[in-house]
């Protein structure tokens, strides 16, 4: 990684700006007793899309229309 994208990661990840000034990244973390929503979470929302995409082409082709 070069220094200018380290020096814009470091800015756009900057906790003052996302989170409340008591919390932390560290905060967010999964443990055995809470869990959290996770950056990799979003990993399957394209696949997902995808696969809805694909069936509503289906139903469209065979004449089953949706809306």
């Amino acid at each position: 990684i070069s220094a200018a994208m380290a020096g814009i990661l470091a800015w756009f990840w900057n906790e003052r700006f996302w989170l409340p000034h008591n919390v932390t990244w560290a905060d967010l973390k999964n443990t055995d007793e809470s869990t959290f929503p996770q950056a990799e979470d979003l990993y399957m929302a394209c696949p997902l899309a995808f696969c809805v995409f694909m069936v509503r082409i289906v139903f469209e082709r065979t004449g089953l229309s949706v809306c």
